[in-house]
C-alpha cells in the first residue's frame, strides 16, 4: 500500500469524517455516506497523510455520486469521487493504481489504512488504524458486497469504526473495494463495496477517464499464476562502436597476416612454383582467422535452451532500441488503454474486458490460447504496445514461456507458406545458425511470432487480397501469435469472413485530454513552457485536443515543444475550433516542425533542416508505385521500404546503374594500364604482352555487365562458415573446390606442362572453393552450379594456355584465379535460377547478430576489401618474383594495389559500385555521404529499421513528404 495516497476527509455540511484513497493526480475515492448532506458539485475538505503533521486541509469538489432516485444510494454502490481543487496541491509520485476483482473462492489477504473514531485525537484529527485481514468471497454472496475479516491488530467496537468509511481495501497491489460499515454479526467483520460494482454505475468510469484515471479491472484470487519475480534484465541502449573503434583492431589481424605472407615469400626457393604463392596467401589468411578466433568470445551451452536464451537476449536488445526510437529517443510512454472486441465466435477464452499498456503481458498470459490481435487507428500505438509486450515478457528475471519475436509483415510474399517465410526471416535477423535451428525452435513452441502491420500488406485502396491470404495462412499456424492491424482494415476483413481464429481482439482507445496533458508534462524538458499552454491545447472542442488524441501526435508535440520556435508554433494552434480542416492543419504543422526540431536539438547539427527535408522528400518520392527494387529480382516489396543496395530508382530507371558501369570501368583501367607499363618495361609488348592483357578483358566485361543489373545481389563473406557452427558446410565446399581443381589438372598437364596445370588447378581450387564456402548462399542448386562453372572455368584456362602459356607457369596461376572467379559468377546464376524454380534460392542468415539496413553495403564492401587484398598479394608476388614480370618495388607496389582495386571493388563489390552510382547520378540531390545521413536519420528517429530495410517513421510522415 502506498501511504502517500491515503487521505482524510471532512464534510462540513454533514459534520462527518471519513477516509479516502487517491486514485489519480487529484481524484479521491471514498464512501458516499461520508458526504451525506453534500450535493454533487458541492465542496468538502481533504488532507493528505503525513506522519509529521505538515499537511493542511485543502478544498475538494464532489464530482461523482451514485444515482439516488429514492433517497440514499443502495449499500452495494456506496461510493463517491471527489477532486482536490487547491492550486497548491501536488500529487505524490508513484505508479498508477491497479484494480482487481476477486474471482476465486479462497480467502485473499488484504490491507487497508483509514482514520476511524477509535483513533480520534481531536474533533478534526484522527490517527491511522490499519485493517489487516482477509476478504472472504463466500461470505454474504447475495448482498453484492465483499466481507472483510480483521485478523490481527486492534479491533474496536462498532462505533469505533466510524470515520473509517471510505478506506481502500487492497489485495496485494490491487485496489478491490472501499470500506462501508461494520457488520452486526461479530466484531471486526466489515462490509466493503467492490470497485468492479462501482465501475458498472453510470458516470463512474467516465468520471475517472475525464480526470486521467484508467479503470482496468484484473481478476485475482483465481488459479495461481507464474510468480512475478520483478524486473530481471534492464537493457541499456548502448551506441554502436565508432568507425575508428572498429578500425583500431584491424592491425591486430592484418600485421600478423602480412608478416606470415612475407616470411613465406622470403623463404621461397629460387625455383618456387605458383603453388608456393597459394600456400603463402593461405597461411596468412589462416593466421588472421586464428587470431580473430582466439580473441572472440563464444557463448557457452548448446541445444534448444541455449539457442532460446541467445535469441531472447538478442530480441530484447533490439526491441528496446526500437521502442526508444519510436518514442523519439525517450523511454517514457503513454499508458494507453484497450478494450476487448468480441468477434462472435472462436474467441480466445479468459480474455479480460480490457486492459492497459502496463498490464499487456498479464492480459496475454491469461488467454487460452495465447493468440492476440491488436487493432487501433493510425498512430494509436499498436506497434509500441506490441514492443511493450515483448519487453515485459523478456524483461523478467525468470521467463520460461515462448520467446516473442517481432517481425514486420510488409515484405511477406503470401504465396510462400508462413512457417517458411518466418523461419527464414528469424534465421536472417536473429539467429547465428541455419534455418534448421529456427524451424526447430518454432516447431517446439519456443517462439511466439509478433507480426506487425497486417494492414501494410496491401497498398491503400487496393483491396485486401494479400491480408486475407495472410490470415488464411496464420489460421493454419496453431502456436501462440500476436498480430497488429489498423482497426478499419481488420473490421473490413472480419465482415468479409476473413479474421484470425481462436484469438482475442482488442482495440486501442483514443487518448483522453487528461492523459495527454499528463504525458506531455511528464516528458517535458521545459515544464513551465508546457504548463502555460496545456489548458488551451486540451480545451474541449478545439482542434488541438482532437489532433492530440493519439500517441504518435502526442510524441510529435512533445518533441516540437522542446524548442522555442516549435513551442511558439504549437501555442499558436491552441484554441482553434475543431473541424476537419483545422485538425489537419495541426497535424501538418507538427509534421512540418518535426525535422527542424530534430536538427535543432543538437549543438552542432551535421545537416540543415532544409537539406534533411529535401533529401527525405526525394527518397519518399522514389517509393511511389511499389518502391525500390526487390532483392534478387523476385518477391514482393512494400512501398514503405527502401534498402541501401536497391536505391537506384531514386536517380531514375537507368542513370545510377550505368554510373555503376562507369565506376567498374574506372576501377579496371589503372590495373590494365599499369600492367601494360610493366610488360612494356620488360619488352613484352606488343607480343606476347598484348595477348596476356587480352586474356584479362573478360573480367571487366563481366563486372560491367553485372553492375548494370536491376537487382544486384550484395556480396558477403561469412567467415562463420569455417567456424564451429557452420564448419561442415564451409569445409565441404572447400573440399569440393579442391576436388574440382584436381580434376581440371588432368587435361591441362599434357597440354601446357605440370607447372602450368598445378598453378591453374591450385588457384582455381582456392578461389572457387573458398569463394563458394564464404560468399555463396546455402540454398543453391549445387549440381547445376558445378555443371555450369566447370566448363566455363576450363574454357578460360584453355584460352589462357593456348594464348600465353609459353610465358611461364605464372600464367596458369593467373588463369586459375580468373577461371575460379568467372566460374563462380556463371555457376551461381545458374544454380540460383534452378533453386528458385523449385521454390528455393532464399538468402542465408547474416551472422552474427541482428542485421541493420547498412549490413548489405558493409558486407559487400568487406567482401571486396578481402578479395582485393588477396589479389594484391598475388600480384605483388608475381611482379617481384616471376622472372618475366619482375619490376622495381615502387612500380610493383602501385600495380599490385591497382590489381587489388580492380579485383575487389571493380569485380566483387557490386553493391558498393551501385551505391556510388546512385550518389554520382543524383549529383548533389542526395548527400555525398548517403549512408551516414541515413544512419543519422535512423538514430534521430526519422527513420526506423525493419531488418535490412529502412522505413519512414510513420505513414503520415511518408504522406506528408510525398505531398
Amino acid at each position: 500500500m502506498d501511504e502517500a495516497r491515503v487521505v482524510e476527509i471532512w464534510n462540513p455540511a454533514g459534520r462527518r469524517t471519513g477516509s479516502g484513497y487517491l486514485l489519480g493526480d487529484d481524484l479521491v475515492l471514498t464512501s458516499c455516506h461520508v458526504l451525506e448532506g453534500t450535493p454533487a458539485d458541492g465542496r468538502v475538505e481533504v488532507r493528505q497523510l503525513d506522519t509529521l503533521g505538515r499537511t493542511e486541509w485543502l478544498p475538494a469538489d464532489v464530482v461523482w455520486l451514485p444515482e439516488q432516485p429514492g433517497g440514499a444510494p443502495p449499500a452495494e454502490v456506496d461510493g463517491a469521487l471527489v477532486r482536490i481543487s487547491a492550486p497548491q496541491w501536488r500529487p505524490p509520485p508513484g505508479p498508477p493504481v491497479r484494480y482487481g476483482r476477486i474471482t476465486g473462492r479462497d480467502r485473499v489477504p488484504c490491507l487497508g489504512l483509514g482514520f476511524p473514531d477509535a483513533a480520534r485525537r481531536s474533533v478534526h484529527e484522527r490517527d491511522t488504524m490499519p485493517v489487516r485481514g482477509h476478504v472472504d468471497p463466500l461470505h454474504a454472496m447475495k448482498s453484492g458486497l465483499l466481507t472483510v475479516h480483521v485478523d490481527g491488530g486492534i479491533v474496536p467496537g462498532r462505533a469505533g469504526w466510524h470515520g473509517g468509511s471510505g478506506t481502500a481495501v487492497l489485495c496485494g497491489p490491487h485496489l478491490v473495494a472501499v470500506l462501508r460499515a461494520e457488520k452486526a454479526v461479530a466484531l471486526g467483520v466489515l462490509d466493503a463495496v467492490p470497485v468492479a460494482a462501482l465501475a458498472e454505475q453510470p458516470g463512474f468510469r467516465q468520471t475517472l477517464e475525464t480526470y486521467g484515471v484508467h479503470l482496468v479491472v484484473e481478476d485475482i484470487g483465481g488459479p495461481v499464476r507464474e510468480p512475478w519475480t520483478g524486473p530481471g534484465l534492464l537493457p541499456v541502449v548502448v551506441p554502436s562502436p565508432s568507425r575508428w573503434q572498429r578500425l583500431r583492431d584491424m592491425p591486430l589481424y592484418a600485421v600478423p597476416g602480412a608478416a606470415t605472407f612475407l616470411l613465406f615469400i622470403r623463404l621461397a626457393p629460387s625455383s618456387a612454383n605458383p603453388a608456393w604463392t597459394i600456400g603463402s596467401v593461405f597461411a596468412s589468411i589462416v593466421t588472421m582467422w586464428s587470431i580473430a578466433r582466439l580473441r572472440s568470445s563464444h557463448r557457452t551451452g548448446d541445444g534448444r535452451e541455449a539457442n532460446g536464451a541467445g535469441l531472447a537476449e538478442a530480441v530484447l536488445g533490439e526491441v528496446t532500441r526500437r521502442r526508444r526510437q519510436l518514442l523519439g529517443g525517450d523511454k517514457k510512454a503513454i499508458n494507453v488503454t484497450f478494450t476487448t472486441v468480441p468477434q462472435g465466435g472462436r474467441d480466445a477464452e479468459r480474455a479480460w474486458p480490457g486492459g492497459d499498456f502496463k498490464g499487456i503481458a498479464g492480459f496475454l498470459e491469461d488467454l487460452a490460447p495465447k493468440r492476440l490481435v491488436i487493432t487501433g487507428g493510425p498512430g494509436s500505438g499498436k506497434t509500441l504496445l506490441a514492443y511493450e509486450l515483448v519487453c515485459q515478457l523478456l524483461g523478467r528475471s525468470r521467463y520460461e514461456g515462448p520467446v516473442p519475436v517481432p517481425m514486420g509483415l510488409s515484405d511477406w510474399d503470401t504465396t510462400v507458406p508462413f512457417t517458411d517465410w518466418f523461419t527464414a526471416r528469424l534465421a536472417h535477423e536473429y539467429l547465428q545458425g541455419t534455418e534448421t535451428t529456427a524451424r526447430r525452435l518454432l516447431g517446439t513452441g519456443r517462439i511466439m511470432p509478433v507480426l506487425d502491420g497486417l494492414d501494410e500488406l496491401d497498398p491503400p485502396g487496393g483491396g485486401r487480397s494479400r491480408a486475407a491470404a495472410a490470415l488464411a495462412e496464420l489460421n493454419l499456424f496453431e502456436g501462440p501469435l500476436v498480430v497488429t492491424c489498423r482497426a478499419t482494415e481488420y473490421d473490413g476483413l472480419s465482415r468479409a469472413g476473413e479474421r484470425l481464429l481462436d484469438c482475442a481482439t482488442v482495440r486501442i482507445e483514443a487518448v483522453g485530454a487528461a492523459d495527454g496533458r499528463r504525458y506531455l508534462i511528464e516528458r517535458a524538458v521545459h515544464e513551465a513552457r508546457l504548463r502555460a499552454m496545456e489548458e488551451a491545447l486540451f480545451a474541449p472542442g478545439t482542434a488541438t485536443a482532437a489532433a492530440l488524441s493519439s500517441p504518435w501526435m502526442l510524441t510529435l508535440a512533445s518533441l516540437v515543444s522542446r524548442s522555442e520556435p516549435g513551442a511558439a508554433r504549437l501555442a499558436s494552434l491552441a484554441g482553434a475550433a475543431d473541424s476537419p480542416a483545422a485538425r489537419q492543419e495541426v497535424r501538418a504543422a507538427l509534421l512540418e516542425a518535426l525535422i527542424p526540431t530534430v536538427c535543432g536539438s543538437e549543438r552542432h547539427p551535421p545537416y540543415a533542416a532544409r537539406d534533411v527535408t529535401r533529401w527525405l522528400r526525394l527518397l519518399a518520392a522514389s517509393l511511389r508505385g511499389g518502391g525500390a527494387a526487390p532483392p534478387d529480382g523476385g518477391g514482393f516489396t512494400s512501398s514503405r521500404d527502401f534498402e541501401v543496395h536497391t536505391l537506384w530508382p531514386v536517380a531514375g530507371p537507368r542513370a545510377a546503374r550505368y554510373a555503376a558501369v562507369a565506376i567498374s570501368v574506372v576501377c579496371w583501367l589503372p590495373a590494365l594500364a599499369l600492367l601494360g607499363l610493366c610488360l612494356d618495361r620488360r619488352g613484352d609488348l606488343p607480343l606476347p604482352g598484348a595477348a596476356l592483357l587480352l586474356l584479362l578483358t573478360p573480367a571487366p566485361l563481366v563486372s560491367a555487365w553485372e553492375a548494370r543489373g536491376r537487382h544486384a545481389q550484395p556480396r558477403r563473406m561469412v567467415f562463420e562458415r569455417l567456424g564451429r557452427r557452420g564448419g561442415r558446410l564451409g569445409w565441404s565446399r572447400v573440399a569440393l573446390g579442391t576436388v574440382l581443381g584436381g580434376v581440371l589438372l588432368l587435361p591441362l598437364a599434357p597440354l601446357f606442362g605440370q607447372g602450368f596445370a598445378l598453378g591453374a588447378g591450385g588457384a582455381f581450387a582456392f578461389v572457387f572453393g573458398f569463394g563458394l564456402a564464404l560468399s555463396v548462399r546455402a540454398d543453391v542448386d549445387r549440381g547445376r552450379l558445378v555443371a555450369a562453372a566447370v566448363p566455363t572455368a576450363l574454357a578460360v584456362m584453355l584460352i589462357a594456355g593456348f594464348a600465353a602459356g609459353r610465358l611461364g607457369d605464372f600464367v596458369g596461376l593467373a588463369a586459375g584465379c580468373g577461371a575460379g572467379a568467372i566460374g563462380l559468377v556463371v555457376g551461381v546464376r545458374v544454380g540460383l535460377r534452378a533453386a528458385r524454380s523449385r521454390g528455393g534460392g532464399e538468402p542465408d542468415p547474416d551472422p552474427p547478430g541482428v542485421p541493420t539496413p547498412l549490413s548489405p553495403l558493409r558486407n559487400d564492401a568487406a567482401a571486396g576489401l578481402v578479395s582485393g587484398v588477396v589479389m594484391a598479394c598475388v600480384a605483388l608476388y608475381a611482379l617481384r618474383f616471376v622472372d618475366w614480370l619482375r619490376v622495381p618495388w615502387p612500380l610493383a607496389g602501385v600495380t599490385a594495389a591497382a590489381c587489388g582495386l580492380a579485383a575487389g571493388f571493380g569485380f566483387v563489390a557490386i553493391t558498393t559500385r551501385q551505391y556510388l552510382g546512385v550518389i554520382l547520378a543524383t549529383r548533389g540531390r542526395l548527400p555525398w555521404r548517403l549512408a551516414a545521413f541515413l544512419r543519422w536519420c535512423h538514430d534521430r528517429g526519422l527513420l526506423r529499421s525493419a531488418g535490412t530495410a529502412y522505413q519512414l517513421r510513420h505513414d503520415e510522415l511518408l504522406e506528408w513528404l510525398q505531398r
